[in-house]
């Protein structure tokens, strides 16, 4: 039982890099533009924010865009997925921990799975 639970928090965490994958979409600049616009931001035909890039913690872009006055105004995407796949992560180690102890060694590779794909989705997000 614990090994489903680990299973099902494991899909959880691998939807972060999935959406810090569309939420740049064709690069972080292009998905800015034809995203949300912080209200009061100057968009003037083919200018677009003055900062974007991906980022990691969150998962997600940030757009930077200038107002009438020059200040900046920010937009930063993925702070639920991030918060959702780091409560998760934990869930999957909590429950991985409790499936160790309960199963016998032979089956260890199997309880290793959802960890294994956590970890891969933190380094997908990295890179």
């Amino acid at each position: 039982m614990y090994f489903v639970f680990a299973c099902i928090a494991a899909v959880a965490v691998l939807g972060m890099p999935i959406y810090q994958d569309l939420s740049v979409g064709s690069g972080a600049s292009y998905s800015c533009i034809m995203g949300p616009v912080p209200p009061g931001a100057v968009y003037i035909g083919e200018v677009g924010p003055v900062d974007s890039y991906k980022t990691v913690f969150p998962a997600g872009r940030y757009c930077e865009w200038a107002n009438a006055a020059g200040e900046p105004l920010a937009y930063q995407t993925g702070w639920i997925t991030t918060i959702v796949a780091c409560v998760a992560t934990a869930v999957v180690v909590w429950m991985t921990a409790l499936a160790v102890r309960e199963k016998r060694p032979r089956r260890l590779r199997i309880t290793l799975i959802p960890p294994v794909l956590s970890l891969l989705a933190w380094i997908a997000v990295f890179l």
